[in-house]
């Protein structure tokens, strides 16, 4: 049975390993004003109050809201997984989906339309009941969301469906490349960028015709190129998902975060606080096994859910914490300090710093598989970033081994592109590796005069992709200092709206960033990085554009993985950010804490935490 499976699925033992060493969560947080006081969720009366085992988490920062089809923040989606729960789970074992409000969906033929069969006998934590109406008030809900509130989700309908966006306008030809000079000052065309228009013009010819064989079909809402058709209620218990083309990921897509299911009771009530589109933003109601208590300050607190349809499993792991706690430490010195003086029972972001520490005390620690990359941003509004030349030259000037051996830990892989390997994608054989004398030939041929270019980093955080991001934007800059490349430093504090910052592209020139992957499929990289993000790297390529469209539609197969390829080439060519690190992340406990369920795309429930008795 579906049940069954599920919950074999979530409390399977697992093959992870626990391990002195760590780092950190991948996040990209937002800002907001957050009301301090929030009163209790209402819950259904009558229901026998669980035994007290309490469970104290560090985190690095606090959520901007905790209504999760409007974040884009991790610190949100970590507090969220315990609330709310998707049609569809993931396994922790092989991260393929598996049964949660659905208990099953059939595809057509033609990967067009989906039916979901509901799971009964399931109650939101206001008590109103989960069935097909409720799932496709939330499908309403985000479909009508206001443009920026759309910009705000990362990881949920609009990441899933691309409502805001339009069909890319191929150009007919190509522009020749430009010529540059060489040793002697001749004005010559480098064979490698010769034979890669050449390639690009056969890319262009075939996406041309590729775009009119595989059109968008019927009405939606949103651009031209928004994959959400309709969905209806069947029945009580069914619905029927619509698209307008194929999401091969579909189904893994839907695990997201951002694509939990709320109350409709709830999204119907009007926001406490003004400006916000639903009550949920203060005052969550999922299906989760645990329910919304109390925002106070910079801490978070949950209780069990009584009614909560998954009790077999929660009889099977009789020692999981019955009140959650999230607790900011926002430094990693705090966080240590929390967990040493047995103020949390564990934390998420550990750094290479902390890590001798961790180890003397005897700590847990536990492994992440990496799902992350850290990259350079390079805005090309900034006069010098637009040069080709003036990217490669940044591009030779880092030495990425060397900064992945300071400030991450053992095991962190260089990137040579934003595909992580286990989604068995080949990185481009284009390679800006380290490189001074190229990099210097590369700038005298730009002409570059010295000029400082702003280089944005963020202060006061920790995520899986910048443990450390201070000390990395000091080492990024010595190197590119190195090779006569000014930098104008602009520190931004992460809950200044860093992230909002660097992707409005309101000040151009080079920023620290990175993703955290979702879901198990390329798109949830290629989509959400080079897409929805023109301003944050004043990069909008057609050519682009239309390879990620295309691919996310094609079959599973050799000829997808050939187009991720291809997609890649695109983007280590055109080079709108280097990619440095694939990250190892981890988390630290006390010897309160017997297990903990990591997963590479965070879907980390504490239920399913094993506390010692």
């Amino acid at each position: 049975m579906p049940s069954k499976q599920h919950s074999e699925a979530r409390h399977g033992a697992s093959r992870r390993v626990f391990l002195a060493g760590g780092l950190g969560l991948g996040a990209l947080a937002l800002s907001g004003c957050i009301p301090k006081d929030v009163p209790p969720a209402p819950g259904p009366t009558g229901s026998a109050e669980p035994a007290i085992r309490p469970f104290h988490f560090g985190t690095a920062a606090t959520p901007a809201t905790l209504d999760p089809a409007i974040s884009g923040d991790n610190e949100t989606f970590r507090v969220t997984r315990q609330l709310y729960e998707g049609l569809v789970g993931v396994d922790r074992e092989t991260g393929a989906p598996i049964p949660l409000l659905a208990t099953d969906w059939i595809a057509s033929p033609d990967r067009l339309q989906y039916t979901f069969i509901l799971r009964r006998g399931v109650k939101f934590h206001d008590g109103t009941d989960f069935d097909a109406d409720a799932v496709v008030t939330n499908f309403e809900h985000w479909a009508t969301l206001p443009a920026a509130e759309r910009e705000n989700s990362d990881q949920g309908f609009t990441q899933v469906f691309r409502p805001n966006e339009r069909l890319p306008q191929l150009p007919k030809t190509l522009p020749s490349p430009k010529p540059t000079k060489d040793a002697s000052g001749n004005e010559v065309v480098e064979p490698q960028a010769e034979a890669h228009h050449t390639a690009q013009l056969e890319i262009l010819a075939a996406l041309h015709d590729q775009l009119k064989a595989h059109p968008f079909v019927g009405a939606g809402s949103g651009g031209s190129a928004s994959y959400f058709g309709s969905i209806k209620a069947a029945d009580t218990h069914t619905v029927v998902l619509t698209l307008r083309k194929p999401i091969t990921g579909l189904i893994e897509a839907l695990t997201l975060p951002g694509m939990a299911i709320a109350s409709p009771t709830a999204l119907a009530t009007a926001p406490e606080v003004g400006g916000r589109v639903s009550v949920l933003s203060t005052h969550p109601v999922g299906t989760g096994p645990f329910q919304f208590l109390t925002w106070k300050d910079d801490a978070i607190t949950l209780r069990s859910f009584p009614e909560y349809w998954g009790a077999a499993t929660l009889e099977a792991n009789p020692t999981a914490p019955t009140l959650v706690t999230f607790h900011e430490n926002r430094t990693p010195a705090a966080r240590l300090g929390a967990l040493t003086h047995g103020k949390v029972d564990g934390f998420d972001m550990v750094t290479v710093t902390g890590l001798r520490e961790l180890v003397r005390d005897g700590k847990l620690v536990v492994q992440r598989d990496p799902y992350s990359v850290t990259y350079l941003g390079m805005n090309r509004k900034d006069e010098w970033l637009a040069k080709d030349e003036f990217r490669r030259a940044v591009a030779h000037c880092i030495d990425r081994q060397k900064i992945i051996e300071q400030f991450f830990i053992s095991g962190t892989k260089e990137a040579r592109g934003f595909l992580p390997a286990s989604l068995g994608v080949k990185s481009s054989d284009t390679y800006f590796g380290p490189d001074a004398a190229r990099a210097a030939e590369l700038l005298e041929s730009c002409g570059y005069d010295g000029t400082p270019i702003p280089f944005l980093y963020p202060l006061n955080i920790s995520r899986a992709y910048l443990p450390l991001p201070e000390l990395i934007y000091a080492e990024i800059s010595r190197q590119l200092a190195v090779a006569g490349i000014k930098v104008a430093p602009m520190p931004i504090d992460w809950t200044d709206g860093y992230v909002a910052k660097v992707r409005s592209g309101e000040v151009p020139g080079l920023h620290l960033l990175g993703f955290n992957g979702g879901y198990r499929d390329p798109d949830d990289f290629m989509g959400a990085l080079f897409t929805s993000n023109g301003k944050q790297f004043d990069y909008d390529s057609p050519i682009l554009s239309a390879q990620v469209l295309l691919a996310r539609s094609m079959p599973a197969g050799q000829d997808r993985v050939t187009a991720y390829e291809e997609l890649s080439n695109t983007l280590a060519t055109d080079l709108p950010a280097l990619p440095l690190a694939f990250p190892i992340s981890a988390l630290a406990f006390n010897d309160t804490v017997k297990y903990y369920p990591s997963s590479p795309v965070l879907d980390e429930v504490f239920s399913d935490v094993k506390l010692a008795t």
